[in-house]
């Protein structure tokens, strides 16, 4: 295996610890893929994300037509969003997806996640917006995310989870964390009868200060 890919790969590795040393995603749920030129390589169906080995990332031609295997080890059952999201956003290299308990939690309320803090505005943008539920792995699953992605790095999920893309694993990384820290600020701010996210002049006066990242 190339060098630069394998060290790729262990990024990615130490991601899926961490997600779920941080609760957000149990069990065999989510999945974690990298674009290298023409090949995407995503974790297999039923890896656990944190033990995770560069074995378990299996590679899929972004460029002919997918169709899953029927003998195991196969590609993750939400290959066709990964692919979708890395045709969306040509610059993406790596597509996280997880399970974060607070952003799964405001998605119920089938409204966009607002930017309420600077790192959400540089980081996400003004909001994430919230897709209706699909059932995971489908095609319309797939046609959402290409539909919504152009504009938005981060969507939530309906009733499932979040879908991340990033340049680099930092970028895909830190997109994640801030996205369930705000949709716990939010949670919490409704609750207690007082949510403001960031108005359209302070979210402009953010990003002209420091660029989007």
């Amino acid at each position: 295996m190339n060098a630069q890919l394998a060290s790729l790969l262990s990024e990615l590795i130490d991601l899926g610890a961490e997600l779920v040393e941080r609760n957000l995603v149990l069990g065999s749920g989510g999945n974690l893929s990298a674009r290298w030129n023409d090949i995407v390589y995503i974790t297999r169906s039923g890896a656990l994300l944190h033990q995770l080995t560069p074995d378990d990332f299996l590679p899929v031609f972004l460029d002919k037509p997918y169709h899953r295997p029927s003998t195991q080890p196969r590609p993750s059952v939400e290959t066709p969003m990964h692919l979708a999201a890395y045709q969306a956003r040509p610059k993406t290299r790596i597509v996280v997806h997880c399970h974060p308990v607070h952003a799964i939690a405001w998605a119920m309320q089938e409204r966009p996640l607002p930017a309420c803090t600077p790192d959400f505005a540089l980081y996400v943008g003004a909001e994430a917006p919230t897709l209706p539920f699909h059932v995971p792995g489908s095609e319309s699953l797939a046609a959402a995310v290409t539909a919504w992605l152009p504009t938005h790095p981060v969507l939530l999920l309906g009733n499932h989870g979040v879908l991340v893309c990033g340049e680099d694993v930092r970028k895909a990384r830190l997109r994640v964390l801030y996205v369930d820290e705000t949709a716990h600020i939010c949670l919490l701010a409704a609750a207690a009868g007082a949510l403001r996210p960031l108005q359209p002049d302070e979210f402009d006066r953010i990003i002209a200060t420091y660029g989007r990242k």
